[in-house]
């Protein structure tokens, strides 16, 4: 009983140490339907830790986890961004994601002014390295010939004094990572809950990895609490985006359980917050248990409505939370409006001899957008700037900015990027032609015939209105925009396909068939010479040949026996 007591007190000291140092966990879930019958959950959990309280002491993390701070703090990293993604999302029928991804592997990262090109290079090899062993990730596969510094297309979000200076930005994309329970079990080791509490505890793996589309995310950065940057806090961000297809579950209806094979059996003790919200806008259904509070937000001409459950009162009421959509009267959720802008990507060309990359963007808004577009193409894959054409039906289009450094074989990819205005209610193509060459047979993938990837473009821009601009409303970050915010503009960035290029490959059946006939040609001259000159002939006497074998055997039988005596 007096251990019991001692525990106690050390669980509510740390609880209360935590909080007085400005250290919090929180955890949300938003919970958004899609159109053609598909559901949208994202999780978010936040941890925010002030460091600057203990003298930078790693010894003394509390809720954030120590491997994270080790490499932001030990790396000189200003902010860190990765995600792990499979599957595609369809901008055009889902509307926008609240936090977009490309593709397999993403990571970057922005680095302090202090550094030189040298140090740079050298930090972003190692933490590469450490986040490969630390998410069971092929992250160690970065290097100099996929990493790129963009100058336009990335601004840090961090209130740090970051510079702007694109040389300490360091980019990369890994589209052939195959996402799976590898990556996801040391994603949860990196929570302060164990992965049986609070909203962790839905995210079982054979519900996560049958989904449509699924996203893993850290996303790492220092936010100053006053003006000066003097004291300032370590906030680590992680994610989990999942679209679930209701067709699965035959019809219309879902519930929590549903989605994850079980419901929600509590909260997180170390959680300030722990917070469902549903979207409900424009939704003609009856919810159990009814939200104790509906949520308005209105952004930017666009009014969305959130139904709030805060799961801590919940607990208090039932064991096992369990939210479900029940007497559902349209089976299928339609967007009102296309969202205003979306891309697609694909290659045309024939043969194996040259191709072209196409991106397709659509803006179907009202008014002219300006987007900047960002490729990262492989050095196997060489682009010429001379080919790059922008047209409409009606036309070309004169970008306003091309940054474009050629890539160098087996030294660095093609980087370009490119600034423009797209008319209102206009499709615009953008293209660029390649070729097709042969690579050092060591160069080739296990899986050669299977295809090269070059990884998504990433189409950055400034939406004029909110409209299916999912923000999702999360209170974790006490620095964090308002939930209700009408601004000029909104920042959005979306990724499109990352494609699959078949390059010229050899026979690779060729050398297995030298190698075999090489061998047999070996074995049949080698066995023939070593009996020649390693076995020794001895000729046989005339009387011992004409012996039967009942006779010889007799014969070895008495002689055992004479020896025998």
């Amino acid at each position: 009983m007096k251990f019991l007591k001692i525990l106690i007190f050390l669980f509510y000291f740390s609880i209360v140490h935590a909080k007085y140092h400005n250290n919090v966990f929180n955890e949300e879930l938003v919970i958004k339907e899609l159109n053609n019958n598909f559901v949208n959950t994202f999780f978010q959990f936040t941890t925010q830790w002030n460091y600057q309280t203990y003298n930078n002491d790693l010894l003394h993390t509390d809720f954030l986890s120590r491997s994270i701070s080790e490499l932001f703090l030990h790396y000189d990293i200003v902010e860190l961004h990765i995600t792990l993604s499979n599957g595609l999302w369809k901008t055009e029928s889902w509307g926008f994601p609240i936090e977009s991804a490309g593709s397999g592997g993403e990571l970057y990262a922005w680095f302090k002014n202090h550094l030189s090109e040298d140090d740079i290079k050298k930090q972003w090899i190692e933490l590469s390295e450490a986040l490969s062993g630390l998410l069971c990730a092929s992250f160690s596969f970065v290097e100099e010939t996929n990493t790129i510094n963009p100058e336009f297309s990335f601004r840090p979000t961090s209130s740090w004094n970051v510079p702007l200076n694109s040389s300490f930005l360091r980019y990369t994309a890994l589209p052939r990572e195959v996402v799976c329970t590898e990556n996801l079990t040391p994603w949860k080791k990196l929570l302060p809950c164990d992965s049986q509490e609070g909203f962790v505890s839905l995210l079982n793996a054979q519900h996560i990895y049958s989904t449509n589309y699924h996203s893993l995310g850290i996303h790492v950065r220092h936010i100053c609490i006053d003006q000066t940057c003097s004291n300032a806090i370590l906030e680590s961000k992680q994610t989990v985006n999942l679209v679930h297809d209701l067709k699965l579950f035959g019809g219309s209806e879902w519930s929590i359980r549903k989605l994850f094979g079980q419901g929600l059996n509590g909260v997180c003790a170390m959680s300030s917050s722990s917070k469902i919200f549903l979207d409900i806008t424009d939704k003609d259904f009856e919810i159990s248990p009814q939200p104790e509070n509906v949520i308005l937000s209105k952004r930017g001409g666009s009014e969305s409505r959130y139904a709030e459950f805060d799961v801590r009162k919940l607990v208090q009421e039932s064991k096992m939370i369990n939210i479900a959509i029940i007497n559902k009267k349209h089976k299928t959720i339609p967007i009102t409006r296309p969202p205003p802008l979306f891309a697609k990507r694909f290659l045309l060309g024939t043969g194996k001899e040259s191709g072209k990359i196409v991106n397709q963007i659509t803006n179907s808004h009202y008014a002219s957008l300006n987007i900047i577009i960002l490729e990262n193409i492989p050095w196997f894959v060489p682009i010429y700037l001379h080919t790059l054409k922008v047209k409409t039906r009606n036309g070309e289009i004169k970008p306003s900015s091309i940054k474009y450094i050629p890539g160098e074989q087996r030294k660095r990819p093609y980087y370009l990027e490119i600034a423009l205005t797209i008319p209102s209610k206009t499709i615009i193509e953008i293209s660029i032609d390649f070729d097709y060459i042969f690579l050092r047979w060591q160069e080739y993938p296990p899986d050669a015939n299977h295809g090269q990837y070059i990884p998504a473009a990433i189409i950055s821009a400034m939406l004029p209105m909110a409209l299916n601009y999912t923000s999702a409303p999360i209170e974790a970050s006490l620095y964090a925009e308002s939930f209700n915010a009408t601004r000029p503009s909104y920042f959005l960035r979306i990724h499109t396909e990352a494609l699959l290029i078949n390059l010229p490959t050899p026979d690779f059946s060729m050398p297995y068939n030298v190698i075999c006939l090489a061998c047999t040609v070996v074995a049949l001259a080698f066995g023939p010479l070593h009996n020649m000159t390693c076995r020794i002939l001895v000729l046989q006497k005339k009387d011992e040949t004409k012996k039967s074998f009942l006779q010889r055997l007799k014969e070895k039988l008495f002689k055992k026996k004479e020896k025998s005596e």
